[in-house]
Order: structure tokens, then C-alpha cells, then sequence
């Protein structure tokens, strides 16, 4: 096997089998400087695209890395096989004696055991040896903003060895050997106060105390110029002992012999990811130099924050010779309501070394003692699960030097508003992370062998590291078990938690979901247990509202106080997300705590949310912006010989139900886009009954329409078909087969969409009622139009003109306007079409409508053609286009860009014009509009002709 010999402790150098490797610098440089960094750890592809590029990210940043691991390869040469991929992640195998910083990391650890053990010089050639390795500042010859962080790290423990190594020396009398060498490294690094300190106490040793106290003089200028503060308590102290010509002055002779504490819990050895949020805190730290930092590490629980802090604090254990504290504060424990501060600090002093009979009794007293011990010495203390900011606060230090790292389920805003601290908000693993995480448990072979069941596993996770870590070590119990069978349980199930249930309670995801529930307030338990209710992925304030039966600004409140502690999310300004399984949790909490009546009446009031909603949000994207209720009052309609159908006079929503705040129209869309899905799935689902079902399908079509949804406009209207032959309705009947013909036409079934006409147009007579007869001319108008054929639209289009007159439908009236105004336009017949659009215009501007103004100015543009006046035409065909875009109404966009492209063609403009015809045949493409392509084609190629 051939043998490496890397350094990154100076200029990048590698070498194979003791030939040098050329590896390029800039990107591949940087890969292997990040490989090196986490040695023999799996580094997701992800982690790599943003540390090499950061947010500017090129085209397929995936394939550029590859291509660059690719390099990095074939410079290795024989050595090529040590780059491993590990999915989407990648892993450097290299032994501790083949690299530079793994053989400086283990003389360090050999140097704390031998001074542990009273073996102090041997301590100090270990670190000799350790320093050793460095050859300049680390990776001296490369750049950019990984490589710069990962140099700043290595090279503050270069310093932080240096510092340990004189002590040392110090310690074994070698005053005189250090003092040349710690004149360099002050005048280096001038206001690093530690290492003045041990050039005074060498001074100091050798007899020279007028030197000695020049140095602090000199030290405590710098500092004032450079950053304005004075020397800290220990180096005073240090100072007036020094003037004193205490013998063996140093940080021994101003405090008595002290402990080190080192209570770090155990890293997880199978700690993956989260390389983002460990640069965050690592530059947390580098900028708290000089300060007490502070940082706060929140999110959900089961997220890993404890699991980050604890790796990240061994990781930087070095940079704090004077110890590292841990306390679990339990202010989310299970069984536990929290850990008093008193106790926590009576805990800390006794780690810290003072004796036991010198604690004092009362909480202010402990806070004071506390921080004085600290004022002297640079410790790292991690205070884990914590309540609140109130029960972080007396286990503050405030003298320079130590950090402490807060992690908890609440954001503690608190702390970042009033103690400055840097928060670092913890969310779900990524994808790849997520399955290194998995795999690491699995091991990769059997992972590789089942690849498909093990990212369905991942899935099923929803990336919660603990889920994943629960699911991971069962599996590993059970190696002879098919990943798939375990995969097929979680999809299968109906309850997550049979399944991933622990032993230890403390790691069921029950409880470590139940301690952030019962700490709720009661209303934002209600919403908790609410939210399993609602159908979608997120949801808004106003929906809860109607879930909760209560006003909008209650419920946005008890979503804040979830937001809070991490039980929702805010993904986006106005709506709010969970994670599946605290949504699972959440359906258990509801079936168990509240009545069915009062789970039925919440559904009830959140499908009359959805109902109306959408029938306000139908009524601002229509042409004209009318009323929701435009066909209310219609006697038509309303003869009470008829059967009731069901939209016209729904009464309004029941009690409790909120409905969204939406104003304008593009808001009325963003509303649409966002809540989709869920309305769709209602509709399918018939949850909510016949009557509700063709009327969420009516307010859906003209959306789905607008935006060439033809498969999802056939599934619903057929949907509603069936509801309203059920309720024997047969004004919905109509409806439906109109909007079935126009899924046909979307499709390019035009025999289809004929029968459907046809039906229509036969329901509509036998009920002799206006509004029905008109919407059966409509259809046809429309498909006569999509054949060319104007005379025939024109007429199906007059006729429903006056049928929805009749009905007193001005919605309607004005669409069918509308249509005969664009085929007078087709035929020639410039005066009527220009009555017709400028009808359409009055309407909007009346009533605000924006997708009423949009088709008025496609009109103009058409007649502006017409009469060769093609500039013209381009405004009010860029008009159009700009206004359906901001409604997303993709297939009218789409139709705009086609007329763009045919006033181009008119004026000679060739080249233009293909670009736009094929930006309109690819948006065609995209909305499934097969036939509008097709036609669209026919442009291009007769163009190419000529």
C-alpha cells in the first residue's frame, strides 16, 4: 500500500511514497485542505460546494466538485484509492504518523498525560515535538475563505501549545533559556496578554524586574491604543507581585493551587455534519477574543444541538488551558423541572477547586464568588437544555477569556438581545448528512447493498437525528434484519413511535417531545395538538384561527409561543411548518385529550376556512375582481321551482371559522400557490361533503386554467361531477362538464371535450336556468376559437353574453365580453372589438380587477395588429404579458409571449420573433397545453421556410 506524507502545518506539500504530488492550488487544494481537516471522517458534498464556493455558486456545482475530487485523484496517483465516495459525501483514509497535524495532535495528548502525571519535562518535549510540525503559518500557500478559517484555527493552536509549552518551561526553571524566544512571539502577537504574562514571569526569574514591569507598560499601551481596554485582573495581580519581588511569582503565587476541570461528556464518535454550524460557532469564538463570549446553539429537540455543543467544545477544549465546565440544566428534562442556579453554581465553584466550607449560602453570594474565580482563568463552560435566559444568567462569566455555550429549545432571544450572544439556529440534517449519519450506524456495505430502503429510511426520519440514531442502532442490533422490511414498517405505519420507541426514556422521542408540550401555555397547547388536524405541509395564522375557534390574533400568538421553542417553524414570513413526527406526536395528543365532537367541529371550521377563502381569493383573480358571491340574488337562478345549487347562496362561514386576509390579487395567487395542494387533496378526498366538493372544485378551475393544470382540472371536476349527480344538483353538473371539456381541450382531445360540450349544453336546457345556459355557449365559443373557427365563436360567444346578462352574472357577462371582442378583432371587425375592450377596461378599472385589465390589453394589442400599427401592438402585448406574470397565470403568459413573437414576424423582425415563439412554445410545454404548442411549432417551422 503506498505510503502519504502530508503537511498542512506550513505551505501544502504531499507526497506519495516520497514523490511529490502536485496538487493544484484553488479548488482541488481546497478539498484536500477540507479532507485533511476532518481526516478519516465522511465530508458530505454539500459541506464542500459551500465551503469552496460559498454563495456564488456556478452551474452544476456538484459535477465541478467532482470533477475537482476527480484531479485531486490523479495527482495522488497510487495513492488515488484513499479519496473514498460514501455516497454523496467523500472521506480521506490517512494514518496518524502520515500526517502533520494528526502527529501534532498526538504529541499534545501525550504531553497532558505526562504532565497529569507529574512528568513535566517530558510534558514540555512533547510539546517540542508537537510544534515541531509547523513550518509557517498553516497552509501558508493557499487561499480563500475555508482555507483562511481553517489557518486562523490551526494557527491560535499553534499559539495555545506555545503558551503551554513555555508554562512549562517556567515551571522547570528555564527563565533565562525563553526570554529571547518570548520577546519574538510578544512582539508578534502584542496584545495577546497570556504570553506578556509569561515574559514577565521569565523575567522576573532571571532577576530583571524593571524589565519585567516595562513589558506590562508596554503591554498596557498597546492594548489601549489598539482596543481601548486595560489589562486584565490576573496580569495586574501578576504586576504588583512582580514590584513586590514575590519569589516564584506567576499565576501560582496570586491564587492558591486551583483544579482544572474537565467534565465535558463523551463526543459521539458517529458525529456527522453540521460543518455550517461549527464554523459559525468557531467564528463565535475567534470574535469574542478578549470578551466573555457567549453563544447559543437552539432548535427542536431531537435535532443534535447537545451532540454539536459537545463536539464542538472538545474540538476547541485546547484554546482553554484552565478547563472546560458542563452542566446539564434540565430545563427540558423529561423528569426533571429544571436545575436550580444555586446548586449548578455550588457545582461549578467546587470544580474550580474552592472547598467546600467556602461556598457561600445565599445565590448572590455564589454568582459573586463565581465570577471572580473565573476572572483569573480561561474556561469553557457548556451549559446544556436550558429553560429559559433567566436560568442562564447567574452561570455567566463576565471577565475576558472564558466562553460559555448555551444550548436550548428555546431561542433564548433574550440572551442575544441583552448579553450579545451569537445564536446558532440548529434545523434538520441535510439530505447527505442525514445518510452518513444513518450509514455510520449500518456500516456501508449493507447500507450500499439496500441503498434504495436506506434513503426511504431517511425519509421517514423527516432528518431528525435522533430518529435516525434510534432507527440506526436498531438496525445495527439486528444485522442479519433487511433494511427494506425496516423501511416498509415506517412507511406502513400509522403510528412512528411503535417503532422507534427506546428503552431509555430520556431518548424516546415521546418524551423528548413531551417536555416542550407540557411546558406550554394553554392555548399554544391547543394549537400544538391542532396542528395534526390540518391537511398541508404548513399552514397560516387565520387557518389555525378557524382550527381553534378563536380570533386570528390568538392563534398567531400561540404560534409564536410554539416558534419559540422550536415545536413550529416559520419557514416563510405569515406560515408555519412541524416536523412529522412532532406532527405525529401532535395527533396522539389530540385523540387522547379531546373530545371527537370537538375534533369534528375543528375540522368543520377549518374546511368552511378553506371553502370561502378560496372563493374570495376566485373572486380578486377574475376579470373584473367582483364580489365572491357575484351570482347571489340572481332570480334566475334562485327559482324556487329549481333545486338549489349548492354555491349560489351558501349562507356564509360557520362560527369560529377565519377566513384569509387576502386583498389584492396578487396576494389572492400567492395565497392559490401556497395552499394548492391542500386544496386539491380536499376536493379528491370529499372530506367535506358534496356541497363543499364541486365548490372547491368551481374556485379552483380558473386557477388551474390559468396555469395549464390539465390533469389536475380533469381529476377534480370529475370529482365534482360525482358529488353534484349525487346531490342531484344539476347546475353543478353543468359546471363540471364545462370545466371537463376545457381539461380535454388543454390536452388536445377535442372529441372529448365535444361530448362534454354537448352534455353540458343538454343539463343546461333542461334546467332552463340563464347562468347555466350561458356557461353551455361559453364552452363551445371557446373551442370554435381554439379551431379558427371565429364565426362560430362569435355567435356561441353573443349568445352567452346574453344569457349571463339575463342572469345579472357581470363576471361572467364579461368574460364572454371578452371572447367576442378578440374574434371580432380575428375577423376584422375592429369597431365592435374595440367596444368590447374598452367595456372589459371600464369593468376592471371599476373594480380593480388585474386579470381583467391584463385581457383588455391583450385585446388592444390584437386590434393594434390588425391595423399594422405593430409598436403599439408590442406595448399592450408587453402590458398583457407583464400582468398575467404577476398573477401567475402561466398559460396566459404564455399566449402574450405567442402574440409578441407574431407582431415581430409582422414587422419583419424574424429572429425576435423565433426567440419569443419558443419561449411561448416552452411555456406551452410546461402548462401541458399540447395543442397551443403544436401550433406554436407550426409558426416556427413555417418560418425557417421562408
Amino acid at each position: 500500500m503506498p505510503t502519504l506524507d502530508v503537511r498542512l502545518l506550513g505551505p501544502l506539500e504531499v507526497r506519495v511514497d516520497g514523490a511529490a504530488a502536485a496538487v493544484p492550488r484553488g479548488k482541488t487544494a481546497t478539498i484536500l485542505a477540507i479532507l485533511l481537516d476532518d481526516a478519516n471522517s465522511v465530508v458530505p458534498l454539500d459541506s464542500l460546494i459551500r465551503a469552496v464556493y460559498g454563495i456564488d455558486l456556478p452551474r452544476d456545482p456538484d459535477t465541478q466538485i467532482q470533477n475537482a475530487v476527480g484531479v485531486l485523484r490523479v495527482k495522488l496517483g497510487a495513492a488515488r484509492d484513499r479519496v473514498e465516495t460514501v455516497g454523496r459525501a467523500y472521506r480521506l483514509r490517512i494514518a496518524p504518523g502520515e500526517v502533520d497535524l494528526l502527529r501534532c495532535k498526538a504529541n499534545e495528548d501525550r504531553a497532558r498525560t505526562l504532565a497529569r502525571e507529574g512528568r513535566t519535562g517530558e510534558a514540555a518535549a512533547a510539546l517540542r515535538a508537537a510544534l515541531a510540525e509547523w513550518r509557517g503559518p498553516a497552509l501558508a500557500d493557499q487561499s480563500g475563505t475555508a482555507v483562511e478559517a481553517i489557518r486562523r484555527r490551526y494557527d491560535e493552536h499553534r499559539l495555545a501549545l506555545l503558551e503551554r509549552r513555555l508554562d512549562l518551561d517556567l515551571e522547570l526553571g528555564r527563565h533565562a533559556d525563553v526570554v529571547d524566544e518570548l520577546r519574538q512571539v510578544v512582539a508578534a502577537h502584542g496584545t495577546r496578554q497570556r504570553l506578556t504574562a509569561l515574559l514577565m514571569r521569565a523575567l522576573h526569574g532571571c532577576g530583571r524586574i524593571a524589565e519585567a514591569a516595562d513589558a506590562f507598560a508596554a503591554l498596557k499601551t498597546r492594548l489601549a491604543d489598539a482596543l481601548g481596554v486595560d489589562p486584565d485582573r490576573e496580569l495586574v495581580d501578576l504586576h504588583a507581585a512582580i514590584l513586590r519581588d514575590e519569589p516564584g511569582t506567576g499565576p501560582a503565587a496570586v491564587e492558591p493551587p486551583r483544579l482544572v476541570p474537565a467534565t465535558l461528556p463523551r463526543a459521539i464518535t458517529r458525529f456527522t455534519g453540521r460543518d455550517g454550524e461549527v464554523r459559525l460557532l468557531d467564528d463565535a469564538l475567534d470574535a469574542a477574543d478578549g470578551e466573555a463570549g457567549l453563544a447559543v446553539v437552539t432548535g427542536m429537540g431531537g435535532v443534535g444541538k447537545t451532540a454539536l455543543a459537545v463536539r464542538w467544545a472538545h474540538r476547541v477544549a485546547h484554546r482553554f488551558p484552565d478547563g472546560q465546565l458542563y452542566f446539564n440544566l434540565r430545563g427540558f428534562d423529561p423528569l426533571s423541572g429544571g436545575t436550580d442556579a444555586a446548586a449548578v453554581l455550588a457545582e461549578a465553584l467546587a470544580a474550580l477547586g474552592v472547598p467546600a466550607h467556602q461556598v457561600p449560602a445565599g445565590l448572590d453570594e455564589r454568582i459573586g464568588l463565581y465570577r471572580t474565580v473565573l476572572a483569573r482563568r480561561r474556561v469553557l463552560i457548556l451549559l446544556d437544555n436550558a429553560r429559559d435566559a433567566a436560568q442562564v444568567r447567574p452561570l455567566l462569566p463576565v471577565a475576558p477569556g472564558s466562553f460559555t455555550l448555551v444550548t436550548s429549545r428555546d431561542r433564548l432571544a433574550a440572551l442575544d438581545a441583552g448579553e450579545g450572544a451569537d445564536t446558532v439556529a440548529l434545523g434538520l440534517m441535510s439530505e447527505a448528512d442525514a445518510w452518513a449519519l444513518l450509514v455510520r450506524r449500518i456500516g456501508l456495505t449493507r447500507a450500499m447493498a439496500e441503498e434504495g430502503p436506506v434513503r426511504r429510511i431517511v425519509a421517514a426520519c423527516g432528518r431528525l437525528p435522533l430518529a435516525l440514531t434510534l432507527i440506526g442502532a436498531w438496525a445495527a442490533q439486528h444485522p442479519s434484519f433487511a433494511i427494506a422490511s425496516l423501511a416498509d414498517r415506517l412507511d406502513q405505519t400509522t403510528n412512528v413511535f411503535k417503532v422507534l420507541a427506546a428503552a431509555d426514556p430520556g431518548s424516546d422521542p415521546r418524551s423528548v417531545f413531551a417536555c416542550s408540550y407540557q411546558a406550554l401555555e394553554s392555548a399554544a397547547a391547543q394549537a400544538f395538538r391542532l396542528f395534526g388536524l390540518h391537511p398541508g405541509a404548513d399552514l397560516t395564522a387565520a387557518a389555525m384561527a378557524s382550527l381553534m375557534g378563536a380570533p386570528r390574533a390568538d392563534a398567531e400568538a400561540a404560534l409564536n409561543e410554539l416558534a419559540g421553542v422550536h415545536l413550529v417553524e416559520q419557514p416563510r414570513e405569515g406560515r408555519y411548518t412541524m416536523h412529522d413526527l412532532l406532527r405525529a406526536y401532535a395527533k396522539e395528543r389530540l385523540n387522547d385529550e379531546v373530545a371527537p365532537e370537538r375534533r369534528a367541529a375543528a375540522a368543520d371550521r377549518l374546511l368552511d376556512h378553506f371553502q370561502y377563502s378560496t372563493a374570495a381569493a376566485d373572486a380578486l383573480l377574475n376579470l373584473h375582481g367582483g364580489p365572491p358571491d357575484h351570482s347571489l340574488n340572481n332570480p334566475g337562478l334562485n327559482d324556487p321551482g329549481l333545486p338549489e345549487p349548492g354555491f349560489l347562496n351558501p349562507g356564509g362561514p360557520g362560527p369560529g371559522a377565519v377566513l384569509e386576509p387576502v386583498a389584492t390579487a396578487p396576494a389572492a395567487a400567492a395565497w392559490y400557490d401556497a395552499e394548492y395542494d391542500v386544496l386539491l387533496g380536499l376536493v379528491l378526498a370529499g372530506d367535506g361533503g358534496d356541497t363543499r366538493t364541486w365548490r372547491l372544485a368551481w374556485h379552483l378551475a380558473e386557477y388551474m386554467l390559468g396555469r395549464g393544470l390539465g390533469d389536475d382540472l380533469e381529476a377534480a371536476q370529475t370529482a365534482a361531477l360525482a358529488a353534484a349527480e349525487r346531490r342531484g344538483d344539476p347546475f353543478g353538473q353543468v359546471v363540471a362538464h364545462g370545466y371537463r371539456a376545457a381539461a380535454a381541450m388543454l390536452r388536445g382531445d377535442k372529441a372529448a371535450a365535444d361530448r362534454r360540450l354537448a352534455r353540458a349544453t343538454a343539463v343546461a336546457d333542461a334546467t332552463g336556468q340563464a347562468w347555466a345556459k350561458g356557461f353551455a355557449c361559453y364552452g363551445p365559443a371557446v373551442r370554435a376559437g381554439k379551431d379558427d373557427r371565429d364565426a362560430d365563436a362569435l355567435e356561441y360567444g353573443r349568445r352567452a353574453i346574453a344569457h349571463f346578462r339575463e342572469a345579472g352574472d357581470r363576471f361572467w357577462e364579461y368574460r364572454a365580453v371578452a371572447l367576442v371582442g378578440w374574434h371580432s378583432a380575428r375577423i376584422g371587425a375592429v369597431d365592435e372589438a374595440r367596444a368590447c375592450f374598452d367595456q372589459l377596461k371600464a369593468a376592471a378599472e371599476e373594480a380593480g380587477g388585474d386579470a381583467g385589465a391584463a385581457y383588455a390589453n391583450l385585446g388592444y394589442g390584437l386590434i393594434a395588429q390588425r391595423e399594422d400599427r405593430l409598436d403599439e401592438a408590442l406595448r399592450h402585448y408587453g402590458a398583457a404579458e407583464a400582468g398575467f406574470a404577476a398573477l401567475g397565470m402561466d398559460g396566459s403568459v404564455a399566449w402574450s409571449a405567442e402574440h409578441v413573437g407574431d407582431a415581430l414576424d409582422a414587422r419583419g423582425d424574424g429572429a425576435a420573433a423565433r426567440e419569443r415563439w419558443r419561449e411561448a412554445e416552452q411555456a406551452y410545454v410546461r402548462v401541458a397545453s399540447a395543442a397551443d404548442a403544436d401550433r406554436v411549432r407550426a409558426k416556427l417551422l413555417a418560418r425557417a421556410a421562408r
